[in-house]
């Protein structure tokens, strides 16, 4: 069975957040949630969350098929700023097999920590100007490699969808997909 992660910070955005995780679960993923802080957090909308376990805590962190990062602000400034998401995200571009998810202002992380050069990647709008290195393209899900962007809230379903295609197959992805009754 493949394994994901989501990262998850105080002020994530919280639609993209849950809708990750449980469009993976449905796929059949052992997904883990993984917090910055431990214990209760209020997200952008403050939507109170709590990751499964704190960051701190997680037994093979890098053992994950995935790692995915929702985005949202302040959440975004938070992962951007922690060096133990930095080690994470360059363990897991360079890693044979494995794969990053970045969703809306998440793509501000790889942007200042580098890990855009020569890459296409998708992220909110609004911020496709403060974020270096890369191929901005405006489309909804951008899936380079072994990098898989998407805009914001409004795409997680399709952006959690690719993801369960590219962990699966596409036949589980579509099954999730219409059991949600979710049209592209």
């Amino acid at each position: 069975m493949k394994k994901a992660c989501v990262l998850l910070a105080p002020g994530c955005e919280e639609m993209e957040a849950v809708i990750i995780l449980d469009v993976l679960r449905r796929g059949g993923v052992e997904t883990v949630s993984a917090g910055l802080v431990s214990g209760v957090f209020a997200a952008s909308r403050d939507v109170k969350l709590e990751a499964d376990v704190p960051l701190d805590d997680l037994q093979g962190a890098k053992d994950f098929d995935l790692l995915v990062m929702p985005g949202g602000l302040p959440g975004t400034q938070a992962l951007r700023e922690d060096p133990r998401v930095r080690d994470l995200l360059l363990h897991y571009l360079q890693a044979p097999g494995k794969r990053v998810g970045a969703i809306c202002a998440a793509a501000l992380v790889l942007g200042a920590h580098g890990l855009l050069e020569g890459r296409r990647f998708t992220c909110y709008p609004g911020v496709a100007d403060q974020i270096q290195g890369g191929t901005y393209v405006e489309e909804r899900v951008v899936e380079d490699g072994n990098l898989i962007t998407s805009q914001g809230p409004g795409t997680a379903m399709a952006f959690a969808l690719k993801l369960v295609e590219l962990l699966t197959d596409a036949e589980t992805a579509k099954q999730v997909a219409d059991a949600m009754l979710f049209t592209a």
